[in-house]
């Protein structure tokens, strides 16, 4: 007694199922095609906008570390120079001629001076 199965030969392959799109009307599929460049040139737009932006921002970026670079280079300058100043006219003080109107001898002055300097708090 042979069954229905067996008589069933079966492929190896595997099926092959067509899948058919639905016809789309010429005028539909020349829409897509405008949409489709119009997209593409305004993410070229975009690309090079970003592009444009990123440049930008490196070049001021350079610029301010330029300008950065200058501004600590005048600091370090006008340290020396007020070092210099200040050790100049501690050398001078000595031999100044201090009026004693608030009772302070040379002496005085020279040591508060002194100390001033090195408290950090000399005003000019």
């Amino acid at each position: 007694m042979s069954s229905a199965l067996e008589s069933v030969t079966v492929s190896n392959r595997p099926l092959e199922m067509t899948v058919t799109k639905p016809e789309v009307a010429p005028e539909e599929d020349e829409r897509k095609k405008r949409r489709r460049e119009r997209n593409k040139i305004a993410a070229a737009k975009c690309r090079n906008k970003k592009k444009e932006k990123t440049e930008c921002l490196q070049k001021e970026s350079e610029k301010l570390e330029s300008v950065n670079a200058e501004l600590k280079a005048q600091i370090e300058e006008l340290k020396n120079e007020k070092q210099h100043l200040i050790y100049m006219l501690n050398l001078h003080r000595p031999t100044c001629i201090v009026r004693a109107q608030n009772g302070r001898t040379p002496e005085d002055e020279r040591n508060l001076f002194i100390q001033q300097i090195k408290e950090g708090t000399l005003q000019s």
